[in-house]
């Protein structure tokens, strides 16, 4: 039996982003169009492929999610790793992530739940300007270099925000002008998730330069009041992770 998940947004921080999802959505979501419209070619291509061997859903993949560095190096490796994660019912974030980051030895998350979001159109996505967007509401940051677990445990609260998002009787509105913005062969087929996922990527450079009215906490806690010390030498000593993350 699943385990509910539990509201990652209070309710005031879930009205200001349903207010902001609501202003900008004809804009992010035009921009969102060419990344709707690939992500479902994938979609309806990924069962009945081979995608060892297929050059064409290869090299499509390989754009919608960036692959770069020492996964561009592995590709092949990836490739295989997309075709053996096809076989299973309905995969996990965690196995996917484990799979993806076993070929660098780095935590891959965005491009492991870009694979995830293939194989299960209902499991949201993590990049850069979603994780740099969410935080404004109140929602946790990942940290740049986070451990495995992290990383895990940020995805499904990410999922438990979505649920939230679109369990919302405001996102009907906000997902009909979504439709409207995309070709009708797009926006009919899309999830909700994806439809979600695509405006909140696409919607932090909008959402930027509009002004911040309520105060919110950036980590989704208060932290404590700093103590006064008397001022010392400081001796820098550098640290490291041993988990890099993209």
């Amino acid at each position: 039996m699943a385990v509910p998940l539990m509201h990652a947004l209070e309710a005031g921080q879930l009205n200001r982003l349903l207010r902001d999802l609501e202003l900008t959505a004809p804009v992010a979501i035009r921009r969102a169009a060419s990344q709707a419209e690939q992500h479902l070619w994938l979609l309806m291509h990924v069962r009945d492929t081979d995608v060892r061997d297929d050059a064409e859903f290869q090299l499509r993949l390989a754009r919608h999610i960036g692959l770069r560095g020492k996964l561009r190096a592995r590709k092949q490796s990836l490739f295989d790793v997309m075709q053996d994660l096809k076989s299973l019912e309905r995969p996990a974030f965690e196995d996917v992530l484990l799979r993806v980051s076993e070929l660098t030895g780095q935590i891959e998350k965005s491009v492991a739940s870009s694979l995830l979001s293939l194989l299960d159109p209902d499991q949201p996505s993590i990049d850069r300007d979603l994780r740099e967007l969410l935080p404004r509401y109140g929602f946790p940051v990942l940290a740049e270099a986070p451990m495995f677990d992290e990383c895990v445990a940020w995805h499904r609260r990410l999922t438990g925000l979505f649920e939230q998002v679109t369990g919302s009787s405001r996102w009907a509105q906000i997902s009909g002008r979504i439709d409207g913005s995309l070709p009708t062969s797009t926006g009919a087929v899309l999830t909700e998730v994806r439809k979600l996922n695509l405006h909140l990527s696409h919607a932090r450079r909008v959402v930027a330069l509009m002004p911040t009215l309520e105060p919110v906490s950036r980590v989704g806690r208060r932290l404590p009041p700093p103590v006064a010390v008397a001022a010392e030498p400081v001796v820098a000593r550098s640290g490291s992770r041993l988990h890099l993350c993209r």
